[in-house]
């Protein structure tokens, strides 16, 4: 439901504002994050219920958590990128850069602990 609210107020601002007023490119911007942030993690919810019910030889607990964070993290993602965009900060390295922090982090926050040692 908050996907389709976001993007409803995409539209909305897209056919009323002006695209020169700042305040009206920041709300596209945040609408816009804020409707890929729901879609992909409702995606990722119904990924992990499907895999957690087709787990064998017992069924497992969804992770419901880490598709809600991958969804934030994509929103995240896409208001920097809008946002740099906007101030015309970006470029292929700035982006690079960008997505390579967001990719950095998920890689750390997915990573397995090693065997605890003592």
């Amino acid at each position: 439901m908050g996907a389709l609210a976001a993007i409803a107020v995409v539209i909305l601002l897209l056919l009323t504002r002006d695209p020169t007023e700042p305040l009206a490119v920041a709300a596209v911007v945040g609408a816009s994050a804020i409707a890929m942030a729901c879609a992909v993690a409702l995606v990722g919810v119904a990924v992990e219920e499907r895999d957690a019910a087709l787990a064998r030889p017992r069924r497992r607990r969804p992770l419901r958590a880490r598709a809600v964070r991958r969804g934030i993290e994509v929103g995240a993602l896409v208001a920097a990128l809008g946002l740099l965009r906007a101030v015309d900060g970006l470029s292929l390295i700035t982006g690079g850069f960008v997505v390579a922090g967001f990719v950095l982090a998920e890689l750390v926050l997915t990573a397995r602990p090693a065997a605890h040692s003592g």
